[in-house]
């Protein structure tokens, strides 16, 4: 393998020059920066990752700590991290917390003892403390999806007020007025949120007697939404519309249905929250309150690089909005209806 010192002796410049082009630091001509990156093509030269990370005191990766890593949710958002990192020339060491408050804990401190530089975090619903460990570490942290709302570092959300708001607003219109709520996890903000926005929702049609069962994380949402879903389903008054406040509870909830030769939307009208790629699929298609899962991760990815460059520069916080996507499983309630 070629040596610094040749590519310097090929592209006739000195091997400052060529450490300034390989490291970005100094100021180097286009002209010479251009036989520089020539020689090293020719010489097929390629620079000491590791080298350069203990120049920079960086190591180049980026920690992405997320609740649970099967849920396609969180699935599809650390891929979007992912690419657009990696095409940055950093990489990704992802950690699946299972909802976990230790095992968060666990993978907070093997993070810090890996120095890596930075990391993009979707807390469990009890990550105060574990949050705090990463800045007294001096270590640049993200939130997505889910807010710790008392520590100041840049966060990416979704207004899930609005989109629990937009998505019972819909049942309503449909005429429904007996409504399931189901959502997992219980100590999710977004959750929450979400819950807040739908019962605003139901508030403002001056409804108050609302069937609401919220996951305390004993089984995956899927379960969790089969299971209530049964429950719910079997009453005398049985709701006609059933919001669930993640799109994989809803699945569970479709499950359910069938278990009762429930049609949707023709005897029970569904609506999910997220639009995981899965909703496009099944059959029928899951109307869902969307929310821009991918560039929220891209968003993320690309604030987590400014903090990195930008030690001291003032945390952000991004809003994305929702908006709900018609397919097929909900139905406007017959003239018999609820």
């Amino acid at each position: 393998m070629a040596t610094m010192k040749e590519v310097a002796d090929y592209a006739h410049v000195s091997v400052a020059t060529v450490s300034r082009v390989i490291n970005n630091s100094g100021y180097v001509s286009p002209d010479l920066e251009e036989r520089v990156r020539t020689a090293m093509q020719a010489l097929n030269y390629h620079p000491s990752a590791l080298a350069r990370s203990l120049r920079r005191q960086e190591t180049q990766t980026i920690g992405l700590l997320i609740p649970q890593l099967d849920l396609p949710f969180f699935s599809t958002l650390a891929h979007a991290v992912e690419h657009m990192l990696f095409d940055m020339e950093y990489r990704i060491l992802v950690c699946s917390a299972e909802e976990d408050a230790e095992r968060e804990q666990a993978y907070t401190q093997m993070l810090i003892r890996q120095r890596v530089d930075g990391v993009i975090m979707a807390p469990t619903g009890h990550s105060a403390v574990n949050l705090r460990s990463l800045i007294d570490a001096n270590v640049p942290v993200v939130l997505v999806d889910r807010d710790v709302p008392e520590q100041r570092v840049s966060k990416v959300l979704v207004d899930n007020v609005e989109g629990g708001h937009l998505g019972m607003s819909h049942l309503l219109a449909h005429g429904h007025r007996r409504v399931g709520i189901i959502g997992a996890p219980a100590h999710s903000t977004s959750v929450r949120q979400r819950l807040d926005g739908a019962q605003r929702a139901l508030r403002e049609h001056g409804i108050h007697d609302v069937k609401v069962s919220l996951s305390a994380n004993e089984s995956t949402p899927f379960e969790f939404g089969y299971r209530v879903g049964l429950e719910m389903l079997a009453r005398p008054d049985r709701p006609t519309a059933i919001f669930a406040l993640t799109d994989v509870s809803a699945v569970g909830v479709m499950h359910a249905a069938a278990h009762h030769g429930l049609r949707i939307p023709a005897d029970l009208s569904l609506l999910g929250f997220d639009n995981i790629p899965l909703t496009s699929y099944i059959i029928p298609e899951l109307s869902t309150v969307g929310q821009p899962i991918r560039e929220m991760g891209e968003i993320a990815a690309r604030q987590m690089l400014r903090s990195i460059a930008e030690r001291d520069a003032r945390p952000e916080t991004f809003t994305l909005h929702t908006r709900l996507i018609e397919r097929q499983s909900v139905a406007q309630v017959p003239a018999k209806g609820a």
